[in-house]
């Protein structure tokens, strides 16, 4: 039986014009009595990189945040809020986001995820050692609230991507280090990750997202659109079609199918694909093309054909936060500023994630600007 995504129009912030389009995105799908029982623990798990203003669109909009929290107290349910952060702590980033205050003021307490646990009984198809936060495993209902954002390395940063943030503190490098610059890898470790927390409910903030240098120093880009789901891989096919992209050309989408995940398919209810169709929405300016090229021939053309972060020197404020979080430790200072040494690098472009000036940038290679530019996305490669 296909899975129901829908899709609601919703032009604003406005808190009551948020909380109607919550309600009626999850009535569309069942209703929330179909997945929060009275005296359930529901942890929400809203998209937390970085401390920044609702209006940059980095974080889930506090006003997506209130809703939810409303909804979940009108059946008895309990919420709560956590994430693990890039830099700072939960606590703080929602200071910054304006979501404590809505949290406060609705007596949801906000938990940091430091306590990191092997899913008891259960592991990953590819990655038998990953660690969750124990908060993970004590509630009874995991809602996830994601953000509508480009991704440089993943291309979109959507229903699966956001649980990588139940992963605690540093252990996140660990895996980028572990997945190194496979980046299909990478996204097995993500469908993993999906796979142990199964999520109850996704809502998606699409009202204003992001697009080109996302997921921290993008665009926000009115969307006007909330999205539920059952399923976030399912929600995730969904955005694809929104926006005009093949399915498998997000890389957690191809990865799920190969192992023969979301067999079931899809099916948009509420408003159709067609009726709110996003056109020309600007991804992310990743480029890697390798034609299955062997190691020892493509190691020495990776800095040619890969893209790779750059700094513009003009807006960098030498706070030296992508030398920390670097996970291969590619990345040094001198007078001149930052030096990147790409034969170490991953591309796994935490060092433009987390930037908080924007000064970090995606650069094609300079053999693909040459022989053609920009890979097709149309192709369904990534």
């Amino acid at each position: 039986m296909a899975t129901p995504v829908s899709i609601v129009k919703c032009q604003n912030y406005d808190e009551n014009e948020v909380l109607k389009a919550i309600q009626q995105s999850v009535d569309l799908i069942g209703g929330i009595h179909a997945f929060v029982k009275r005296g359930d623990r529901v942890l929400l798990k809203p998209n937390l990189l970085y401390g920044k203003s609702p209006e940059k669109a980095v974080t889930t909009h506090p006003a997506v945040v209130k809703g939810v929290i409303q909804i979940v107290k009108e059946v008895g349910g309990i919420p709560f809020l956590g994430d693990s952060p890039g830099l700072e702590s939960a606590k703080r980033v929602t200071e910054k986001a304006g979501i404590k205050t809505v949290a406060d003021s609705l007596g949801c307490p906000i938990i940091e995820f430091n306590r990191p646990v092997l899913p008891p009984g259960r592991q990953g198809k590819v990655f038998k050692n990953i660690e969750i936060d124990q908060a993970i495993f004590e509630a009874d209902v995991i809602i996830n609230l994601p953000k509508w954002k480009t991704h440089g390395q993943m291309l979109l940063t959507l229903g699966i991507k956001n649980l990588f943030g139940c992963v605690p503190g540093t252990r996140k490098a660990l895996w980028h280090i572990k997945a190194g610059e496979d980046h299909k890898l990478f996204a097995q470790m993500l469908v993993d990750i999906y796979c142990l927390i199964q999520p109850s409910l996704t809502i998606l903030d699409g009202i204003v997202g992001m697009e080109g240098n996302g997921p921290n120093s993008g665009q926000p880009i009115p969307l006007g659109l909330i999205l539920a789901s059952s399923d976030p891989l399912c929600l995730d096919q969904i955005v694809c079609d929104l926006i005009g992209i093949p399915w498998k050309s997000l890389l957690t989408n191809r990865v799920a199918f190969e192992q023969g995940l979301g067999k079931g398919g899809v099916v948009a209810v509420g408003k159709s694909i067609e009726e709110v169709k996003i056109k020309n929405f600007n991804l992310p300016s990743f480029q890697r093309i390798d034609w299955n090229l062997p190691g020892f021939i493509r190691k020495p053309l990776k800095n040619a054909f890969d893209s790779k972060p750059v700094v513009n020197k003009e807006i960098c404020k030498e706070c030296n936060q992508c030398i920390k979080f670097c996970p291969p430790e590619a990345i040094k200072a001198n007078k001149k500023g930052l030096i990147f040494d790409y034969g170490k690098c991953i591309r796994c472009f935490c060092c433009q994630e987390i930037c908080p000036e924007g000064a970090i940038i995606i650069q094609p290679g300079w053999a693909t600007k040459l022989i053609g530019g920009k890979l097709k996305i149309e192709s369904g490669m990534v």
